[in-house]
Formats: structure tokens, C-alpha cells, sequence
């Protein structure tokens, strides 16, 4: 194709990932990378303030970019290269139907009789086709980018929560090893609730309810973020045909 000047070459190169455009919270990581060993500290604890009758939940394992950031939030960078590679396809087609045109001019002249003709009809068909194909490309592209805004603003909400549950898990655990230090450890804490009541673990119950608040917050995310994913799919269902259809043209 290239070697016909009537013809042109389509790029259909790769597009680089997507970069982020908000703010990112810079604690996140190193959060994220310390909870392990503080949710398992506040669990011990968690466990001791239950057998004195606080009635919580413990943390689940594994970390928070794994349990809740990464199955609610998606690939933000890659979401916006899909997007990219929209334009890119379409710019593709654009320049495949104005080869099929020019194919049709170039024909005319050359090539009379019913068969001329039809085969002028054809790709000429062809040509409105491809066209038709590149605009329903590029009306992807725009949901594709707002799906990616939406999951960074998404990522940058749950960074926040957790960096938040970071530190209210960072706090719990100092207070909880400051009142088991010493000696007599956890049997000292169990005397001090024992002739103190509930009041002498208030703080720490109202750290440990926290954590756990912004945990649930973060799972029951996760419906709401699958409805609206689903909706911005039927969006762009059609270009799952989208070989089918290049076939067709072809």
C-alpha cells in the first residue's frame, strides 16, 4: 500500500499509558507498606479487648491495596491508553475509507462494464462503512476517559481512607502497647478494665470501631463501583463486535 502514492499508510502505533492527572496522597505507600505489621498488632489487642466484652470485629489480611484500592479502583493509566488507542484506530479507518475512495477514483477510468461498476459500488460502500466505523470508535474514547478520571478520583478518595486508617490503626497500637508494657503485660490491662469498667479501653474501642468503620466503607464501595462500571460498559459494548465488524469491511 505504501509504494501507491495514491494511497496512504495508516499508524496504528501503540499509545504510551496514561498518566495521572490528580493529586495523589504521597503517605499512601509507605502506609500501606506498614499495615501488615500493625493490623496484626491491633488484632492481638482486638482479641484481648473482646474476651473483656468490646465485641469487635478483627481486621481481615492481607494489605489495603490488595483487599480494597486495587479491586475498586482499576488502572487508571491504562484506562486512558484504551482511550488513546481510540483515536488511534479511528485516524486508522479514517485513512483506510480515503484509500477505498481513492481506490474507487482511480478504478473508474480504468475499468468499465457491470463488473467496473460493482466493484466501484462495493468499495465505495465499504469506504462510507469505514468512515462510519472510525466515528463509533471515537465515540468510545470520551467514555473511556471518563471512566479513567473517575477511577483515579476513586483511587485518591480510598488512598485517603486509607491513609486515614493508617494512622488510626498507628495510634491504637501505641496506646495498646503502652498499656500492656511492663511486666505484668496483659494481665495488668485485664485488672485495670476490671476495676475501671469499660471507660479505661473507650479510646482504644473508639480507635479499633474506626479502623473497622473505614474497612466496611471501603468493601461496601465496591457494589456502587461495579453498577456505574457496568453502565459506562453498555456504553461501549459495541465496540466488543469491533473485529467482526473490520472483517466485514475488509
Amino acid at each position: 500500500m505504501g509504494d501507491d502514492p495514491l494511497l496512504r499508510e495508516p499508524d496504528l502505533s501503540p499509545p504510551p499509558e496514561g498518566d495521572d492527572e490528580l493529586r495523589h496522597d504521597r503517605t499512601f505507600e509507605s502506609w500501606d507498606a506498614k499495615v501488615g505489621g500493625l493490623r496484626d498488632l491491633a488484632n492481638r489487642g482486638i482479641d484481648v479487648l473482646d474476651g473483656l466484652g468490646a465485641g469487635l470485629r478483627r481486621l481481615p489480611e492481607g494489605s489495603l491495596r490488595e483487599l480494597l484500592v486495587e479491586p475498586l479502583t482499576g488502572d487508571a493509566g491504562a484506562i486512558r491508553q484504551n482511550a488513546e488507542a481510540c483515536h488511534t484506530v479511528r485516524d486508522a479507518l479514517v485513512v483506510l475509507a480515503g484509500n477505498q475512495g481513492r481506490l474507487v477514483l482511480w478504478v473508474d477510468p480504468r475499468w468499465g462494464g457491470r463488473a467496473g461498476l460493482a466493484y466501484g459500488l462495493d468499495l465505495g460502500g465499504r469506504a462510507l462503512a469505514t468512515r462510519a466505523l472510525a466515528e463509533l470508535v471515537e465515540a468510545a474514547a470520551p467514555v473511556l476517559d471518563e471512566v479513567a478520571l473517575t477511577c483515579e478520583r476513586l483511587t485518591v478518595e480510598v488512598e485517603g481512607l486509607v491513609v486515614e486508617c493508617g494512622e488510626v490503626l498507628g495510634r491504637l497500637v501505641r496506646r495498646l502497647l503502652s498499656r500492656v508494657s511492663g511486666p505484668l503485660g496483659w494481665g495488668c490491662f485485664a485488672v485495670e478494665v476490671a476495676t475501671q469498667g469499660m471507660s479505661a479501653i473507650t479510646d482504644l474501642v473508639d480507635d479499633a470501631t474506626r479502623v473497622l468503620e473505614i474497612v466496611e466503607t471501603l468493601l461496601t464501595m465496591q457494589d456502587d463501583v461495579l453498577a456505574w462500571a457496568q453502565e459506562r460498559r453498555d456504553r461501549i459494548e459495541t465496540l466488543l463486535d469491533l473485529p467482526e465488524m473490520l472483517r466485514a469491511i475488509a
